[in-house]
């Protein structure tokens, strides 16, 4: 890319993009991304065209979930930054050599394209939405523990410098959104083909077969010391019994963070949580794919839930059924995925303090890493050897028991380990 346009986001997050009007009037209040694209189409004559093929593309994807906008206006829009800028070419006129070449290049992104952390696309400045310069088409994995030490340090965090590779999951999406994007193009005309599946079967970045597959979750000790740490701070602090429901829920449900978030498709409220006519307690959550499920709520669950609803009905007026989930202390309304990320990375660092102060000293480290879905991989991996599989699945949401078994159910390595030595030759 040239200096000047170093890295320029083209589409804004989900909830600016679908309010926007279509066509180039998209760009109206993001001045630097139509000088970007006033720029290229000095030089690539179809990118205007590109662009708007693509807007499109993701209004068609938009409708489904934000999940899967996020996810395809990613990949969609690294393609076409890298097509102008790197290969000079419209994206109908890149061939097989072309793409062969850019799945080369996002497999291992050069370091002006990656950025420490994940930062917002635009900052609001006089009504208009300026590009953000620490923004880039990528995110590097930065080792939460490192993380922490540069901000206690008060020292900027630097990507690694062995740069950053996609892994062998981020790269199946990467095929699979941009295989839908040249189908889109074809459909309507704009290209002459997909070339994506072709190019995805002899991929050197797509490895089959089976390997260990490690499942990030919390130690049997590190989540004792979570859920103790949790408890405690609610029964010092009122204001903690928030975080304790939100903790208990989110490993025993098997839920993912975006579960209990509030999304502009779904705000969960109490009345998602009911009992059927036997007296079973579910929870009503919208999970992938904008599918609704009932969670099975254990009784081991009801002295939290009950524990918060008596919190919520204490500060809170007006306190129903119609009342958010999981409520902001100040002001109305439900969280956000980023408020409920950092309660619960909170709650990590209360254990992680209590265990280094007890002498668990690797365990506290191991800790560090923990991001909010472990608890969703803490709870199934310990039920998954006492309940039938069909449950685990309909609980977990997916939508196959082929997907629980891969993920929770493996061969133990070790005692495979153990069998195999006692071959013969």
């Amino acid at each position: 890319m040239s200096k000047r346009f170093a890295a320029v986001p083209l589409f804004d997050a989900h909830k600016g993009f679908t309010r926007l009007p279509t066509g180039i009037a998209m760009l109206a209040d993001y001045p630097d991304s139509k000088e970007f694209l006033t720029s290229i189409a000095a030089s690539v004559p179809d990118a205007r065209e590109d662009y708007l093929q693509t807007q499109a593309f993701l209004k068609s994807y938009s409708r489904k979930s934000e999940a899967t906008y996020r996810s395809y206006r990613n990949e969609v829009e690294r393609l076409l930054l890298w097509s102008w800028t790197v290969a000079g070419k419209s994206v109908i006129q890149l061939k097989r050599p072309d793409l062969e070449s850019y799945f080369e290049f996002i497999h291992s992104p050069p370091v002006s394209w990656v950025a420490n952390a994940v930062n917002d696309r635009f900052q609001l400045i006089d009504g208009q939405y300026f590009r953000n310069k620490a923004w880039r088409p990528f995110a590097g994995k930065v080792a939460k523990e490192n993380r922490k030490q540069a901000e206690d340090k008060g020292v900027d965090i630097e990507v690694p410098r062995h740069g950053h590779t996609l892994s062998h999951e981020a790269m199946k999406i990467c095929y699979s959104a941009l295989s839908c994007f040249y189908d889109y193009l074809t459909d309507e005309g704009y290209a002459f083909g997909n070339p994506i599946p072709a190019i995805r079967k002899q991929s050197p970045y797509l490895i089959k077969g089976t390997t260990k597959k490690d499942v990030k979750r919390l130690s049997d000790l590190q989540w004792d010391y979570v859920l103790d740490c949790s408890q405690c701070a609610a029964d010092a602090d009122p204001g903690h019994q928030r975080t304790l429901f939100i903790i208990a829920c989110l490993k025993t449900l098997y839920l993912r963070i975006s579960e209990l978030s509030e999304r502009p498709n779904w705000q969960p409220t109490w009345k998602h949580y009911w009992q059927d006519d036997d007296g079973n307690n579910w929870l009503k959550v919208l999970g992938k794919g904008n599918k609704v499920r009932d969670v099975s709520v254990p009784n081991a669950l009801l002295p939290y839930i009950e524990r918060y609803q008596a919190y919520r009905a204490r500060v809170h007026q007006n306190f129903d059924s119609n009342s958010a989930l999981v409520a902001k202390n100040r002001g109305m309304g439900g969280m956000t995925s980023r408020q409920l990320r950092r309660i619960v990375q909170d709650a990590f660092d209360m254990a992680h303090n209590k265990m280094k102060e007890e002498g668990f000293t690797k365990e506290a480290k191991a800790l560090r890493e923990a991001t909010a879905h472990w608890l969703r991989h803490t709870g199934a991996s310990q039920d998954i050897a006492s309940r039938p599989l069909k449950h685990m699945a309909d609980d977990l949401g997916h939508a196959s028991m082929g997907t629980t078994d891969k993920v929770y159910i493996q061969s133990d390595m070790k005692e495979r380990a153990h069998s195999g030595k006692k071959r013969e030759v």
